[in-house]
């Protein structure tokens, strides 16, 4: 077993740098959460001794019990070269180094931080950090140092999270969280000084439960950008990698420096690289949730970039066919045979005052029947090559069972299909009849047009790999 895959299972853990007087110390944070809340036996450290939460307090590392899978440092940086010695002799297989105070405070900062570089590797200890908030793994793992009450933490999933900012980390699992979106990992990778952004795009390429890894990136040492994008190729085959790079302008270069001492690099030169390699680079934080969201559902993806879109309102349609249009989508137009036959599927009531083109406007007089009906007929276009739902349940026909109603038509084709449902709690019937039965839905149209994106890319670059 890998230090990295005894770092996120581990079996027995230490903290080193609890306090006997403050309940309130980073390390007497992290190390409640690792023995109360994920129930792992757990080693308090501190070179007085003494009692802590009940437990013994060992003075080194080398007093605790042997069989530690995974040690959490939190103190002076000043301390830790001669802590990760102890730790070395101890046949510790894995570190995190929560404390700052090293590359990203300047020269000094960094000769410590090759030193403890030097000997990590001198014992092959895996090590994540320093100068980051470390790993989460529902239901497993927690070594963030922030209390539980503060920070919301999403249920178990299959989207795999690095980052080298703790606290963007900690907004998307708020996010996530939220949005009932699951997560198999979560990683704060800090300073990257030893362990990198590749090293986990490598060990989550090759974990079955996850669907989609996504990465925020400051910034790469020399050669590390390289190293990664040749290190999605191998991965992107598998399952896609997002990736939202931060320090673009001249003065979030700055910033990065500063915050992780990582180089920023040339932004165009990046993007290109992102795009040869098949990453899928984000531009904002929407499009992290839209992309990441809806390739947890590993959903089908598309022959083209054709979409046919159904809704009930005019308006709703008109905003997906701009959105549509801004990221590249097309809405063909449907012949005349077929807006007849979908026109004879529909209540004959009110079936000549819907609307045919792209997008269908089957009005605010449709019922779910007919929501079904010229749904079926429309993936069975072979112009057409996704669907976008745009459901607005205000109508009287529309029912709570639309969503489960609309999926199971989509069970009989194979193509890819994305919802809209208003953020409202009083539809969330609806949206987990669309999500149970495999269909992501957006929480605005701009999300499920983006969601759309996201599958087209990956689609077309698959194809351009021979890889369908």
């Amino acid at each position: 077993m890998s230090g990295l895959e005894r770092m996120l299972n581990p079996k027995k853990t230490a903290v080193i740098g609890v306090s006997t007087s403050n309940p309130f110390f980073p390390g007497n944070v992290i190390f409640r959460k690792l023995r109360f809340e994920n129930g792992l036996p757990t080693f308090p450290i501190n070179p007085k001794g003494g009692m802590v939460e009940g437990q013994k307090v060992y003075k080194s590392i080398l007093e605790a019990p042997d069989g530690i899978d995974l040690v959490v440092i939190s103190v002076p940086s000043k301390h830790i070269p001669g802590i990760i010695e102890q730790c070395g002799s101890k046949k510790i297989p894995s570190i995190i180094v929560v404390s700052g105070g090293f590359g990203e405070i300047g020269p000094t900062g960094a000769t410590l931080q090759a030193e403890i570089i030097d000997i990590a590797n001198k014992y092959h200890i895996t090590m994540v950090g320093p100068n980051c908030i470390g790993v989460f793994v529902p239901d497993k793992l927690d070594t963030f140092f922030l209390p539980s009450e503060r920070v919301a933490r999403p249920r178990k999933g299959h989207v795999a999270i690095i980052s080298q900012s703790g606290g963007w980390l900690v907004e998307r699992l708020e996010e996530f969280a939220t949005r009932d979106l699951g997560i198999a990992a979560a990683v704060s990778i800090g300073n990257s000084a030893q362990v990198n952004v590749t090293d986990f795009v490598k060990h989550f390429g090759k974990d079955k439960n996850v669907r989609v890894i996504l990465a925020y990136i400051e910034g790469f040492e020399p050669n590390e950008g390289r190293e990664f994008v040749e290190a999605c190729a191998e991965v992107v085959p598998r399952k896609p990698v997002v990736v939202l790079k931060g320090g673009d302008s001249e003065a979030g270069h700055r910033a990065t420096q500063s915050h992780t001492s990582s180089l920023a690099g040339d932004s165009v030169v990046a993007a290109a690289a992102f795009k040869q390699y098949g990453v899928i680079q984000a531009v904002d934080e929407d499009e992290v949730m839209a992309y990441t969201k809806v390739f947890s559902f590993n959903p089908r993806l598309m022959k083209g970039s054709r979409v046919g879109v159904i809704t009930v309102s005019g308006g709703h349609g008109v905003i997906a066919s701009d959105e549509a249009s801004f990221y590249g989508l097309v809405l063909p137009p449907f012949t005349k045979e077929d807006q007849e036959a979908m026109r004879e599927v529909m209540t004959p009531a009110y079936r000549r005052i819907a609307s045919f083109t792209n997008p269908i406007d089957l009005t605010g007089s449709a019922a779910d029947i007919d929501y079904e009906q010229v749904l079926k007929v429309m993936l069975g276009l072979d112009y057409i090559d996704s669907a976008l739902l745009l459901l607005l349940p205000y109508t009287s026909g529309i029912s709570l069972q639309i969503g489960a109603r609309a999926a199971n038509v989509t069970k009989q084709f194979n193509k890819c299909v994305v919802a809209y449902v208003p953020d409202l709690n009083k539809y969330e019937v609806i949206l987990r009849g669309f999500e149970l039965n495999g269909i992501p839905v957006g929480d605005t149209i701009e999300e499920a047009v983006q969601m759309l994106n996201g599958i087209r890319v990956r689609s077309r670059f698959l194809r351009q790999i021979g890889n369908p």
